[in-house]
Order: structure tokens, then C-alpha cells, then sequence
């Protein structure tokens, strides 16, 4: 399987003022027990404003434990942006498409990165990744990406063995007002399909928000239901539930709230959202050619105000001048 559209391998933030941008990993261990995820975020707000600020993550996911989570935070003119593909630098922390390093407080990683697959392209046209609608941009360029290394949390060694994942890009002048967002790679019959998808609201003028807009991309089966007939499919969202049908096909995601971890993301103007993922959301995915779970599927939802008893990260009081974050054990 080939793809001749442009993959977007490159850093959009490192010419474009006014953006947020995200470079992120995450993958499940093979007995879905274990689940990592790191996220390297630039945040390079406009001309004339502060200079911005690189935020690097480091998650890490346990059944039956709450997550574990690490977070750095480097001025802009210290981070380091390739010219000529994803590449991020900053003291201790490094991303290409074929490595990842790192130590945030006490957690490390060291893996290899073999990606298998094209990217997926959620949105139908290259233009539409260059106009200024929609303002979110989403790709998927390593969609079953296999980690092999170390990741230690604290004294603990996790050795990283043929993990499946992937590898995510987005970027915009600000977050989508709310999302859901679900990815699998990992199922209960071992067959190695992934699915990956998300719906959307949107800011409109006058106050007004947009409906669901969704999109849905799978492989084995193959599916791109991207066009613009998909992209008003029912979607129905709420933290512990997303729902998803479209073009004869239906996704369907559930999560124990328990499960989650809660992030602050940060918008270029200076607004805040609050994003809630988990790795070990329960999967329903149907398709013409059958239907397919898994319990190990990764499902983030974003909102504009926090949800009530899901703690928060990093916590209010935490100062970056004051070294990592690390949240309580």
C-alpha cells in the first residue's frame, strides 16, 4: 500500500507563528497490561507575543493503577526543530521517525521506532491542510509503529518488545473547541488491523459552534470515510462514550473514567482546554467485512471546561522554573 499525498514530515510551527503543535507516541504492551504515551508539544504563539514554549510529556499507563505522569517545560530558544523532517531536540529529550529518547523527572525511555505502514491523511484534500479551514489538521504518519527499548519509571524497567502503536501530527491556531479522538492497533483476535478516527466541534462566528464533524480511517479492512458525506455520520460524545457511524461502518469506544488521565493543553492566544485520555478504552468496530474488539484502545476526548473528579496535570501550584513535574504516586 502506497500513497502518493503529501505525509506533512515536517515541523509546520518552525516558519508558521501562531501554532500549536503536537508530536506524539504512544503504544500498548502485546498482553494489554501496559500502555506508554509521550507527547512533544511546541507552542509558538504570534508575532508580537511571548516567544513560546516546547512541552514534553511522558505517560505512563498501568491496569489498575492511576497513570504516572511527567512533564517538561523548555523556552522556545532552546528547543531544536529539524529543517527537513520531524525532528525535535531539547537537552535530554529527542524525536525522529526512527528513535525517541528522553527523561522527564524519573521517568527515561530509549526505543527504536519501525514504521510499517503509509500515513493516514484524515483530511480528504492537501488543501485543506494549508487553508486556513479546518483550523485542527490531523495525520497519522506511522499509524503501526513498533517500539522496541527501555521506558523506566522510578527503579522499574519495562522492556519495550515488539510494542505496537503509533505516531500522531496535528497542529492549528487553536484546539477544536471539543473532540473525541480514538485510535486501536491491538485486538482481541491478534490480527494486525489499526483503526483511527475523531469528531469534532469547531468555534463558528457569532458564538455559534459547528455539529460533529467526524472522520474514520482504517486498515484491514481498509477504509478512508473522510469525504465530506462521512464528516456529518451521527457521532454522539461524552467522556465515557464515543459513537461514531458512518458510511456503512460504525465505531463505537467506551472508557472507565478512572482509567483516564487528565491534561491541561495550552492554546497559542493563551486559553486552556482539558484533555482526558486513556489507553485502555473497549472497542466496537464494525465494518461490512466483520466486527472486530479489543480492550486496549486509546480514546482522548477535549473540552473547554474541566471534568469533575478526574485529577488534572500538572497541578496548579507546580512551577516549570522550578525543575520537571511528576505527578504523586
Amino acid at each position: 500500500m502506497t500513497s502518493t499525498r503529501d505525509p506533512f514530515e515536517r515541523l509546520i510551527s518552525l516558519r508558521t507563528p501562531g501554532l500549536y503543535e503536537s508530536n506524539y507516541l504512544k503504544a500498548n504492551s502485546p498482553d494489554g497490561q501496559r500502555a506508554l504515551w509521550i507527547k512533544h508539544n511546541l507552542l509558538r504563539p504570534g508575532r508580537g507575543t511571548s516567544p513560546g514554549l516546547g512541552e514534553f510529556w511522558a505517560i505512563a499507563f498501568e491496569r489498575g493503577e492511576p497513570p504516572i505522569v511527567a512533564k517538561q517545560e523548555v523556552q522556545w530558544e532552546d528547543v531544536t526543530l529539524s529543517e527537513t523532517e520531524i525532528g525535535v531536540r531539547v537537552a535530554g529529550i529527542s524525536l525522529t521517525p526512527t528513535e525517541t529518547k528522553g527523561t522527564i523527572a524519573d521517568l527515561s525511555w530509549d526505543m527504536r521506532l519501525t514504521s510499517t505502514q503509509p500515513p493516514l491523511l484524515h483530511l480528504r484534500w492537501d488543501w485543506m491542510y494549508t487553508a486556513g479551514f479546518p483550523k485542527k489538521k490531523v495525520v497519522t504518519p506511522a499509524p503501526n509503529l513498533r517500539f522496541d527499548g527501555t521506558f523506566m519509571v522510578g527503579a522499574e524497567r519495562w522492556t519495550i518488545d515488539g510494542w505496537i502503536g503509533m505516531r500522531g501530527h496535528n497542529w492549528g491556531r487553536e484546539h477544536a473547541w471539543r473532540y473525541a479522538y480514538g485510535n486501536c492497533n491491538l485486538w482481541d483476535d491478534g490480527h494486525p488491523r489499526l483503526v483511527d478516527g475523531f469528531s469534532a466541534r469547531i468555534k463558528l462566528g457569532g458564538g455559534m459552534k459547528s455539529p460533529w464533524l467526524s472522520t474514520i480511517m482504517g486498515r484491514a479492512p481498509d477504509h478512508a470515510l473522510n469525504n465530506l458525506n462521512h464528516w456529518f455520520g451521527g457521532a454522539t460524545v461524552s467522556p465515557e462514550h464515543w459513537a461514531l457511524r458512518t458510511g456503512g461502518c460504525q465505531l463505537e469506544m467506551r472508557a472507565d473514567t478512572s482509567t483516564y488521565v487528565g491534561l491541561r493543553y495550552a492554546h497559542p492566544g493563551g486559553d486552556e482546554s482539558y484533555c482526558y485520555n486513556t489507553k485502555f478504552a473497549s472497542v466496537d468496530w464494525r465494518t461490512p467485512s466483520g466486527r472486530f474488539t479489543s480492550q486496549t484502545g486509546e480514546l482522548e476526548v477535549l473540552y473547554d471546561q474541566p471534568l469533575a473528579d478526574i485529577p488534572l496535570h500538572p497541578s496548579v501550584d507546580w512551577d516549570a522554573s522550578a525543575g520537571d513535574y511528576r505527578s504523586e504516586s
